[in-house]
């Protein structure tokens, strides 16, 4: 069933999935699309303080005498010559700085006069008779509009506030998933992640695409005083500009997500990195056109530096009346038009490059849960990684390693699995075990013994230090997304979304399997029934009660048909009758599928399991059926008197003795007395008990039992004996 699920499927799949979560959240959605719309109705109340003024004549300059003009009236890098008049403050400084570059010397003179007398009498190399006074270049008619250059200081922070709300919600969702091992979760049932990439990037465009579109709509068209802000620009420029600016904001947020695995961490650190990238903007802003081209294309690395940088040549266009239009942007004449050209594209290529970052990273620190890869996974051909398919091997102490059965297939097979935390804490030492289709397979022993450990192996959420595990012949060193295809888990904690109902996690998880939608209802009201989860199916799992939370979790893993189910301790929290419903569950299910539970309650491990495995330290100590490990551990029958007030605990062990010579009496506690009776005698047993029933009032007992010996025992036993070997 799991091949049906296509690409296109798993990501219209999570679409609906953060959709619905969206929808869950009404008011955050309003605000993350209201705020940026809110935060541009300021422009508008700019706006509506002043409009454009025309002015329909050209304006002409009277000229200005000399001596009133100050050195600063100038453009500070005009060059003139040598002797001079008249003099003044002005003048001297233009003929020393030009006499300075061509290495002569500079003097004034008062008035044209006195300059002609000195150039008479002394070898001056040239003079210049500057007029007594200057004017400026005439202004053609033009408008002019007070509020653009008013905006140039305003709009680049009025765009930062405006996303910086989406921005931080975008972020918190994401790392939410992750720090709640949703994201991992999803990989292990074969989401791979740029699947979950593609339905955020989604979801949050389609959301800022409804915000700039509002944007655009206060920029313009004219709402206030009968004009708009931008009214040369074409509206289309405008929202595509907003468009690209939207794209590498949402490739930013993901950039900063994968560096953290904390909610509360992420936000800050997003909402201080969102407020420094646009630093560059106010520090270079005035020196930006002197700046080489590639000190250009480093400054507009910074998605919002790039940002503040368009919208200021925007509003230059703007005030030239010349605006944004697709012609300039293709064919660039003015510096402007180059300037917002050069924006668009490198806010293309930091979304490209944000996007980069956040994938690389997201390999190689994957956060608490994933497996990271090296540093340099990219430069690794596949072709050069090792495929093994089966690999002999040996166990330790055989006499408890029952053998294995010939006719099944194993689903699992483990070969020297290893792993080690922080170099010295060996967790599972050089594991070695087949687990089979159509049983259960129970992993037992106590807290620390590598049971989790070895789970988190199978499924890709830790690396093996050494060794390896094959999942249905895909191996979990090399192909994990091959594993992952036929996987169900369940693991030691919740992974559910907390919006989501009971019936849409396993809509969800169903369709994930590739269940097609024809038998999807079918699905979810099989699991319902049989998780006695029916009268809950709308509601939202973040209220549901502890025991029927794991319910839910155990549906999520076998939901789909997967082949292969891990349950980590499935039944912990859950009461009783809950629990006697989930094996019955269990014991249906496992028809063509290969199951793997650990647990530390014996009478589950006894009910469920087809072979037990038993592991301590992070050895595996002993493997079989629990009848061979009963049998293993020399335990086998119990035989339990309840004793008279007379009893006579000798004459009882005699007359056993009759039929089952070395038996000795194991218990005498209180008003009970127990013997254990070995497997080998089991055909004297029906002799030996109408020989004691006959004899019960002769050696005092009132009545008596016989039970095969419990799993709790055999662990006991077990445990004893580990003691003894130590």
């Amino acid at each position: 069933a799991m091949a049906n699920a296509t690409n296109w499927d798993k990501f219209l799949l999570l679409l609906w999935k953060n959709w619905t979560i969206q929808k869950r959240h009404k008011c955050q959605t309003l605000f993350e699309v209201l705020i940026p719309v809110l935060c541009f109705s300021i422009v508008l109340l700019i706006r509506y303080q002043s409009g454009p003024t025309s002015v329909a004549t050209s304006t002409k300059f009277e000229p200005q005498s000399v001596d009133l003009l100050d050195r600063n009236d100038f453009p500070p890098a005009v060059e003139f010559l040598l002797a001079y008049s008249p003099q003044n403050i002005v003048l001297e400084g233009i003929v020393k700085r030009a006499a300075d570059s061509l290495k002569m010397t500079s003097r004034g003179y008062p008035n044209a006069k006195s300059l002609e007398v000195a150039m008479i009498n002394s070898s001056i190399f040239a003079g210049v008779e500057f007029d007594d006074s200057l004017a400026r270049y005439p202004y053609p008619p033009h408008e002019d509009d007070p509020v653009l250059a008013m905006l140039e200081q305003v709009l680049p922070w009025i765009m930062l506030f405006s996303f910086f709300y989406p921005c931080i919600v975008m972020v918190k969702h994401i790392t939410a998933e992750k720090e709640k091992q949703l994201k991992e979760s999803m990989k292990i049932m074969g989401l791979s992640s740029w699947l979950q990439w593609s339905a955020w990037f989604a979801k949050n465009m389609l959301l800022l695409m409804i915000s700039i579109s509002l944007i655009t709509v206060l920029l313009c068209v004219p709402l206030m005083k009968n004009t708009s802000i931008l009214r040369h620009s074409d509206w289309t420029v405008v929202w595509f500009f907003l468009f690209v600016y939207s794209i590498a904001t949402v490739c930013f947020c993901f950039m900063v997500s994968v560096f953290f695995n904390k909610v509360t961490v992420a936000t800050r650190l997003a909402s201080l990195l969102w407020m420094l990238s646009i630093v560059p903007f106010r520090v270079i802003s005035t020196q930006y056109d002197s700046l080489s081209t590639l000190g250009k294309i480093g400054i507009n690395l910074l998605s919002n530096t790039a940002m503040s940088l368009g919208m200021r040549s925007t509003l230059h266009l703007e005030a030239n009346q010349q605006g944004l239009r697709w012609h300039s942007m293709i064919n660039p004449v003015t510096i402007e038009e180059l300037n917002v050209r050069l924006v668009i594209v490198m806010l293309l290529v930091d979304a490209l490059l944000y996007l980069a970052i956040a994938l690389y990273v997201e390999q190689v620190m994957p956060g608490e849960y994933g497996v990271a890869k090296p540093w340099y996974f990219p430069f690794v051909s596949k072709c050069f990684r090792r495929k093994q398919m089966s690999v002999g091997f040996r166990n330790q102490d055989t006499r408890y390693f029952e053998a294995d059965p010939v006719t099944s297939n194993p689903g699992i097979q483990i070969r020297n699995l290893r792993k080690v935390f922080n170099r010295s804490n060996v967790a599972v030492h050089g594991l070695n075990l087949n687990m089979y289709e159509d049983q259960i397979t129970v992993l037992l022993g106590h807290n620390g013994a590598g049971k989790t450990t070895t789970m988190s192996m199978l499924t890709g959420m830790f690396s093996p230090t050494s060794g390896t595990a094959y999942l249905s012949g895909h191996d979990i060193r090399t192909d994990i997304e091959g594993v992952r295809q036929s996987l169900g888990l369940c693991p030691q904690h919740n992974v559910l979304f907390d919006e989501l109902t009971v019936s849409e996690h396993l809509r969800f998880f169903a369709r994930l399997k590739g269940v097609p939608r024809g038998r999807l209802n079918y699905e979810i009201e099989k699991y319902l029934q049989i998780l006695e989860l029916t009268g809950k199916r709308h509601a939202q799992s973040h209220t549901l009660a502890g025991g029927m939370k794991r319910r839910l979790a155990v549906g999520v893993a076998l939901c789909g048909g997967s082949k292969v189910v891990l349950l980590d301790e499935p039944t912990s929290g859950m009461d009783p009758s809950a629990r006697r419903a989930l094996w019955d569950l269990l014991q249906q299910e496992k028809k063509h599928r290969t199951i793997l539970l650990s647990t530390h309650f014996m009478d589950e491990a006894d009910v469920l399991g087809d072979r037990i495995a038993i592991m301590s330290g992070g050895v595996l100590k002993a493997v079989g059926t629990p009848f061979f490990l009963k049998k293993s551990f020399g335990t086998g029958y119990r035989l339990i008197c309840v004793k008279g007030p007379n009893c006579d605990k000798q004459l009882v062990l005699d007359l056993l003795r009759k039929y089952i010579s070395d038996v000795r009496i194991d218990t005498d506690i209180g008003s009970e007395l127990s013997f254990v009776l070995k497997e080998d005698y089991i055909r004297v047993f029906q002799p030996m008990l109408e020989y004691l029933e006959s004899r019960m009032d002769m050696c005092g007992i009132t009545s008596y039992g016989i039970s095969l010996t419990t799993m709790e025992e055999v662990f006991l036993k077990y445990d004893s004996l580990l003691i003894h070997s130590r």
